[in-house]
């Protein structure tokens, strides 16, 4: 029976390479997320311990400079909150993205494997038929040679 060479080996190549790449844009930007939440968690340490400075503050006395001081400074901090926040919120959208795209490349390699198993399994039966078909034509031509010879036989 013939070996069946797929025609689709190049298309499947160039969607695996796409899948991949699609993959590593995902990555990225889940390790942009990742970084975004240490920043963020680390942003909220700095806002408790200026919390803290804000209370013995005020609890030691009243040192106006001082209170406006750790006020800027959690006025900054906020705003670096906020930042980060609306930062989040990008890099999640673009995750999204990059996630249905990667679903995308995904399927379209999927269909690309589906065809070829479908003109796979399609060549096999051709060639499963040809060689029964060639079986038959042997087992055929044997049988008339038996029919021929015992008709050549005195009896």
């Amino acid at each position: 029976m013939a070996k069946y060479r797929s025609q689709l080996d190049s298309l499947r190549k160039i969607r695996t390479a796409a899948r991949d790449a699609q993959r590593g844009r995902v990555s990225d930007a889940l390790r942009a997320d990742a970084a975004l939440n240490e920043r963020a968690a680390a942003l909220r340490g700095k806002q408790a311990a200026a919390t803290a400075r804000h209370r013995a503050a005020r609890a030691d006395g009243l040192e106006v400079f001082r209170l406006l001081e750790i006020e800027r400074y959690e006025l900054v901090l906020h705003t670096q909150a906020a930042e980060i926040a609306a930062q989040q919120e990008i890099v999640a959208a673009e995750i999204e993205r990059r996630r249905n795209e990667l679903a995308a490349a995904e399927q379209q390699l999927i269909v690309v494997e589906k065809l070829d198993e479908r003109r796979r399994r399609t060549f096999e039966q051709i060639a499963s038929r040809r060689e029964q078909a060639a079986l038959d034509e042997v087992a055929n031509q044997q049988f008339l040679r038996r029919k021929q010879s015992s008709a050549n036989l005195p009896n």
